[in-house]
């Protein structure tokens, strides 16, 4: 038995003027998503797609990281890992307060600035399965 399962792919985003975008469903036959149409990302010219992952012991200090990522417009792609657009200036800002939020605390704080050529060759690959949905293939 072949079951049609669909996932809410989490893409809340609240961006900087006050609009926030929402979840969306996606099909199981959807689940491999390419290139940069992949993700709802909205940028502004000159500015340039940036990951921020990062790997803090602190539950406070890294709640604080994801807090600020998400006021900065970026959207959560992984459990400590953003992406979105920035400016040259926004992101050196976000650089100095993720440092000072980690400040003498353990961790480690990535900011990766991606061409938008390089960025094209993403991939992303989902696998779920709803509860029950085993029982039903056997």
């Amino acid at each position: 038995m072949q079951l049609s399962c669909a996932v809410t792919v989490s893409t809340e985003l609240s961006l900087s003027n006050g609009e926030v975008r929402m979840g969306r469903i996606v099909k199981r036959e959807e689940l491999i998503k390419t290139g940069i149409e992949a993700l709802d990302l909205l940028g502004k010219p000159g500015d340039t797609l940036t990951y921020v992952f990062y790997d803090i012991q602190v539950d406070r200090v890294r709640a604080r990281v994801g807090n600020i990522c998400k006021d900065y417009g970026l959207e959560r792609i992984q459990f400590s890992g953003f992406i979105g657009y920035l400016s040259k200036n926004r992101r050196e800002e976000l650089a100095v307060k993720l440092r000072d939020t980690l400040g003498e605390s353990n961790g480690k704080i990535l900011i990766q600035p991606v061409c938008e050529k390089d960025f094209r060759l993403y991939r992303e690959f989902i696998s779920y399965e709803e509860a029950g949905a085993e029982a039903a293939d056997e």
